[in-house]
């Protein structure tokens, strides 16, 4: 599978499943683009068909041939990063995210490639590329995207999840902290948050506003069968009170739902130390009784459970 959609909400201790899609040969764009530590060679096969596409075939041949030609030639390698460049920022318009008005980027070329089908956006996409999300909402991802993976179940789907109450106090400490990520509204609400003095004062305000980041993840992804579901619990180990057993049976699945061998499981990294944020039970040492009655009372995604992968 080239292209993964992956749905970890904020909180969910992402930097886990991050290590695990990086082990399997995807390289991390969107929220977890700053983690990815390497960029991808371009493969054969991937530059005409692109450049095709958005420049029609005389460019692109011209393109091309002037690089055969004279190799310290640059346009044909700054025409493949723009367009790259577009491709993605088009992509990510498809699932629904939000970007930046204001852009360098040629428009004209942009609304050309918005213009071609899912299907074949996914055939131009280079490279194999885990697109980390917060949230998948069926209200802004294009509905033309949805049309697609319902019939044809691509780009596979995993939905990441944890422990709601362990989500939001991650949050709130990463917040408090400035750790505010590539998402624009976390940036609101760390100022938000910067005015209150507690941590129980941050935490009823995380479980009673309604608009707070990782509160109301989408449920569709957790009810929905064909939706690769793994959650946090079973993927923290021992290191970080989980289960050894819990994290390699996930693993497991989790590969053989991505159409891995089994033994790719076992050849897969230990989770990385060092990282106390992602222990679970979090939650339970900062709240109150009263955060624990609001936790029950503001959110309705069940708790950690995973549905078992065909």
């Amino acid at each position: 599978m080239p292209q993964l959609i992956v749905v970890s909400p904020p909180g969910s201790g992402t930097a886990l499943l991050h290590q695990i899609t990086t082990a399997l040969g995807y390289t991390s764009r969107g929220t977890m683009s700053a983690a990815a530590g390497h960029t991808t060679a371009v493969a054969p096969g991937e530059v005409y068909p692109l450049l095709e596409a958005a420049y029609g075939r005389d460019k692109a041949v011209r393109l091309i041939q002037a690089h055969h030609q004279n190799q310290a030639d640059t346009q044909l390698e700054d025409a493949y990063t723009t367009t790259v460049e577009i491709l993605w920022r088009v992509w990510w318009r498809r699932l629904g995210q939000p970007v930046t008005a204001h852009t360098p980027l040629d428009p004209a070329l942009e609304d050309r490639l918005a213009r071609h089908s899912d299907e074949s956006l996914l055939r131009l996409l280079p490279g194999r590329d885990a697109w980390y999300v917060t949230d998948l909402d069926l209200t802004r991802t294009d509905g033309g995207l949805l049309r697609h993976w319902a019939a044809t179940g691509r780009p596979a789907i995993i939905y990441h999840h944890r422990d709601a109450g362990d989500r939001i106090i991650s949050l709130v400490q990463n917040l408090s902290r400035g750790q505010v990520g590539t998402m624009p509204h976390h940036l609101i609400y760390q100022g938000i948050l910067a005015t209150l003095p507690t941590t129980d004062a941050k935490l009823t305000l995380a479980l009673t506003d309604p608009d707070f980041p990782a509160t109301r993840p989408a449920t569709w992804l957790h009810h929905h069968p064909d939706v690769i579901t793994v959650t946090h619990e079973d993927l923290a180990g021992p290191a970080y009170g989980g289960t050894t057993h819990a994290r390699n049976a996930a693993l497991t699945r989790l590969t053989t739902a991505l159409g891995h061998p089994q033994e790719t499981a076992t050849a897969l990294p230990d989770a990385p130390s060092g990282l106390p944020g992602l222990t679970v039970g979090a939650f339970k040492k900062h709240a109150t009784p009263h955060h624990q009655q609001l936790l029950a009372s503001h959110l309705s995604l069940p708790g950690p459970t995973h549905r078992p992968i065909p």
